[in-house]
């Protein structure tokens, strides 16, 4: 597999995960009581479903920005930018909150995903210009007009 192709898959693979976390998570919380306890390790307080809801509306935002970074690596290289800082910084506030013994542990393994993803996206940035543009060309064909 191409360097170019195997980019589109992961970008397209860290958007759809994004955008089904945010469904899963928005539609499993209200509806199992347990949801919300098993990750956050506590009883969960009732002001917290604005905060949910708008989190998840973020996350659901930058799936579908990394998903359309994934038909094209060329462009919207910002939104990886972006998708890098949210995802470190997003893993410091979740280590925080388990090292201060607020969450649990599965809370702190999605973290710990999302900062494996983040180290993909730098080794994109890393070796981006070194991609050969046949390759990419290659990774995204043109359909023929009839």
């Amino acid at each position: 597999m191409s360097k170019a192709l195997y980019y589109k898959y992961m970008f397209m693979v860290a958007g759809i995960g994004y955008i089904l976390a945010a469904v899963i998570f928005g539609v499993l919380a209200p509806t199992v009581s347990a949801f919300l306890p098993f990750f956050l390790g506590k009883t969960t307080v009732s002001q917290i479903w604005v905060w949910l809801y708008s989190y998840l509306l973020v996350i659901l935002s930058l799936g579908f920005m990394h998903f359309l970074v994934g038909l094209d690596i060329t462009k919207n290289h910002l939104v990886i930018s972006t998708g890098m800082l949210f995802k470190i910084s997003q893993f410091i506030v979740w280590l925080v909150i388990y090292l201060k013994n607020l969450s649990n542990l599965p809370l702190l393994i999605v973290g710990i995903v999302d900062l494996v993803f983040a180290a993909l996206f730098i080794e994109f940035f890393v070796n981006y210009k070194k991609l050969d543009p046949t390759d990419i060309v290659l990774a995204y064909p043109v359909r023929k007009e009839s």
